[in-house]
């Protein structure tokens, strides 16, 4: 944890914009991602019938995907965020 922490705390403020722009742009994917999921689901719903147990099934695992990924998104967010608090720090001792 130290090393990263180092790590964290050698990146340039260039590199920290360009992690928050992977973090949005990871997040508009889980959205959409979200977004088609939801439609697919109220279509099954509402269509057929003896398809239905085999959608839900690979529902079920694209929603824990996208579940995964919002995970990891958050995670890497806070770590952003520790990254500021740092460099804050840093900056004023």
């Amino acid at each position: 944890m130290r090393i990263l922490r180092a790590l964290f705390r050698r990146l340039s403020g260039g590199e920290v914009r360009a992690l928050r722009a992977e973090v949005a742009a990871m997040r508009a994917d889980v959205a959409e991602m979200h977004r088609v999921l939801m439609d697919l689901n109220h279509e099954v719903r509402a269509g057929s019938e003896s398809a239905l147990p085999l959608f839900l099934g690979h529902a079920e695992r694209l929603r824990l995907d996208a579940d995964a990924a919002v995970a990891a998104t958050m995670v890497i967010e806070r770590h952003l965020a520790r990254l500021d608090g740092d460099a804050g720090a840093d900056r004023t001792t």
